[in-house]
């Protein structure tokens, strides 16, 4: 059994023209919203093996608060990048990649709508939608390639705990 965590990025800046939307940064509010991400992750416990995000600016931003909240900066652990990840690439391409990770490891991925809602379906079935911020964790089984939704949580409900 793998334990995903899917992270939707936090709020970045807006959309503007000559500015491409994969080099958009974390604004302050984002900011504060991975690390009460990462918050919510220490409380129950997790540790995490791979931290796994879309290349896209805001996406690396956020996974790197979470790893900077959760861990030293002693610790050895890095954000990997992934452009499966990105938000117009096919679930199955990561679901492949999916049966090359070791059982029983925590995967913290961090990524996009529709992306993540998409990937979240394909595994589990499951219907949702991932607010800005927002974190989904599924337990994924690889022997027999389905995964069962455990959680899911917007900030506003993050911002209660």
């Amino acid at each position: 059994m793998i334990t995903l965590i899917l992270v939707r990025h936090g709020d970045a800046e807006p959309q503007v023209d000559g500015k491409e939307d994969k080099d958009r940064r974390l604004v302050k509010k984002g900011v504060k919203q991975m690390r009460r991400v990462a918050n919510f992750l220490e409380e129950l416990g997790f540790n995490i093996d791979r931290i796994i995000s879309s290349p896209y600016l805001r996406a690396y931003q956020s996974a790197e608060v979470i790893l900077e909240e959760l861990y030293d900066n002693d610790s050895e652990k890095k954000v990997e990048t992934l452009d499966d990840l990105t938000p117009d690439k096919e679930p199955s391409l990561f679901l492949e990649k999916l049966k090359d990770f070791a059982d029983n490891s925590t995967i913290l991925l961090v990524g996009h709508e529709p992306y993540l809602s998409n990937f979240v379906k394909a595994i589990s079935g499951g219907n949702v939608e991932i607010k800005k911020g927002g974190v989904v964790i599924v337990d994924y089984d690889l022997k027999e390639g389905r995964g069962v939704l455990k959680t899911l949580l917007s900030q506003k409900v993050l911002k209660l705990i």
